[in-house]
């Protein structure tokens, strides 16, 4: 993840004011072409590409498994990554703004082959899996201490974290977290997923995209985000903290 050093003046109530140095996160853009047309342009940071590549295909609904995907590679300056899938899709012109924390996500094409929402089966959980989770995630990451300037999502295993992804939005540390359980053949009925962030509509839909069964947040849901879960079987909780959780 790039990171720089920048000088900053702050300033007091009483007029008082101090220079000091803070560390900022750099935003990396990144274009993915499939097949050789452009499909979306995403705000993000530079670590763990190949992974949001895999996941933002993954939770789109574009693939459903790794050996859909022949060839992912990167331009020398990683601002483009080209996707090259095992079967033909159709992607048609459809410019619009991604409904996301990054506002300037964009995707240009839309897939009428793009995997609809599906039923998941149940999936098991203990309590106690949630709470670990929250216990690591309270333990926080370096980047984020440091510049508070990063989304976080844990992927883990019967509550034990597998991969943690740092990002500027929730939305693509969430796709580098389902990435990594796509490139890493991790059965998606056996992780759970532990987002920082608020968890709206959209962010459901990926996670159900990905059939994964267990959705945690260490903020809110919306009312449009818990009733989808409902009738997906998702398991969603929130509010989720060393020593207690929310639920319906």
């Amino acid at each position: 993840m790039t990171i720089s050093a920048k000088k900053i003046k702050r300033l007091y109530p009483d007029g008082k004011s101090e220079e000091k140095e803070i560390l900022v996160i750099k935003e990396h853009r990144l274009s993915i072409k499939i097949n050789g047309r452009l499909w979306c342009s995403l705000v993000c940071t530079e670590d763990n590409l190949i992974e949001l590549v895999a996941g933002h295909l993954l939770s789109s609904g574009l693939i459903q498994k790794k050996d859909d995907i022949s060839d992912i590679r990167f331009c020398e300056s990683k601002n483009t990554a080209f996707v090259t899938l095992k079967d033909e899709i159709s992607l048609e012109e459809d410019v619009k703004k991604e409904e996301s924390c990054c506002p300037d996500n964009r995707h240009f094409s839309k897939s009428q082959d793009a995997r609809p929402l599906e039923k998941l089966p149940d999936t098991n959980f203990r309590p106690e899996w949630i709470f670990n989770l929250a216990k690591a995630f309270s333990n926080d990451s370096l980047v984020h201490k440091h510049t508070s300037g990063t989304h976080i999502c844990i992927l883990a295993r019967s509550g034990e974290p597998v991969f943690t992804a740092e990002d500027i939005g929730r939305h693509t540390a969430l796709d580098k977290a389902l990435g990594y359980m796509l490139l890493n053949d991790i059965p998606s009925s056996e992780v759970q997923l532990f987002t920082s962030g608020r968890v709206p509509l959209d962010m459901v839909e990926k996670v159900i995209r990905a059939r994964a069964g267990v959705l945690i947040s260490k903020s809110v849901p919306t009312e449009e985000s818990l009733k989808l879960a409902g009738e997906y079987n998702l398991k969603l909780f929130f509010r989720a903290w060393p020593d207690s959780f929310d639920s319906l």
